[in-house]
């Protein structure tokens, strides 16, 4: 197995961690406290490592729109992702979550004119039903999957606009700035609204940013050994580590018709990845199966 496929796996198997401490943090703190807390705290953590290893910490001086932007985004994404988690269980929040790669993929057929080929209209359609099923699992609609698969935009937003962006810098730098900037940005909303401070916010808090920072890395580490294509399908393992660590941590059972429209979701987005070039290859290869099967039996 590829060295960046291990490194991705062990990025999304580390995620559903940092999901269950922002939850965790939900019972005293808002949302918006969560989410600038961690990123500040990664963003300081990034700072102690840079100034350890001596690496220059560089703001890109091109693209300084677009990198607000796609910043926006991200924080509005883990933003809706805590308020939800706040709501719902951590695998139903993830799975709403991970509708992301498919919107990034409609969102590039319009941005950069890519073709929408018949795997991922098919993988479209069959995320788009399981973001229904869990969207009503009892008959009406659940307003905390809601806001999870409405993250799940903003973060298909970002993975879509990340594609005409600059490729990853040095990992270091690129978590400072990213972290320091999308913290600045939420601070008016989350300092008026820190309402205790203490060991029970702080050890959370720093195992928070320790976690956020090191899927960082490994994602980055990741993406500069293995080609983003080999790598997209592993980041549903998220959803695999999510279930134990809602099951273990919070006593938390999805039921059944969650679980066949996270598995829709998740099978969508693995059928969307399919080329036509993959499909032409499948069907060359049946062929000549097929062929040495009928000279055999000659």
């Amino acid at each position: 197995m590829q060295s960046g496929v291990l490194l991705i796996l062990l990025s999304m198997s580390l995620t559903p961690f940092g999901d269950a401490l922002s939850k965790q943090l939900g019972d005293t703190q808002s949302p918006f406290v969560i989410v600038f807390l961690r990123y500040f705290t990664a963003g300081l953590i990034a700072l102690v490592i840079a100034r350890a290893t001596k690496t220059p910490i560089r703001i890109p001086t091109q693209d300084r729109g677009g990198m607000v932007v796609r910043t926006a985004l991200v924080m509005a994404a883990m933003t809706l992702l805590i308020i939800a988690l706040s709501m719902i269980p951590l695998a139903n929040a993830v799975g709403g979550f991970l509708i992301a790669p498919i919107v990034a993929i409609l969102l590039s057929v319009r941005l950069y004119r890519e073709r929408l080929s018949w795997p991922r209209i098919a993988g479209a359609f069959a995320s788009f039903l399981g973001a229904i099923l869990i969207l009503q699992p009892a008959g009406g609609v659940d307003t905390g999957t809601l806001y999870a698969l409405l993250g799940g935009v903003c973060l298909g937003a970002f993975l879509a606009l990340s594609r005409g962006a600059a490729a990853f810098g040095n990992p270091v730098s690129a978590l400072a700035v990213q972290c320091l900037l999308g913290s600045a940005m939420l601070a008016p909303l989350a300092l008026p609204q820190i309402t205790t401070v203490g060991a029970t916010v702080f050890l959370p808090v720093i195992a928070l940013g320790l976690v956020t920072a090191l899927t960082h890395f490994l994602t980055v580490m990741a993406y500069q050994r293995t080609e983003a294509s080999t790598l997209a399908p592993f980041f549903y393992f998220n959803l695999v580590a999510a279930i134990p660590v809602g099951f273990f941590w919070f006593g938390e059972v999805p039921g059944f018709i969650t679980l066949s429209g996270l598995a829709l979701i998740v099978l969508g987005g693995l059928v969307s990845l399919i080329s036509p070039q993959m499909l032409q290859k499948l069907l060359r290869n049946e062929i000549n199966s097929l062929r040495e099967s009928e000279g055999n039996r000659r």
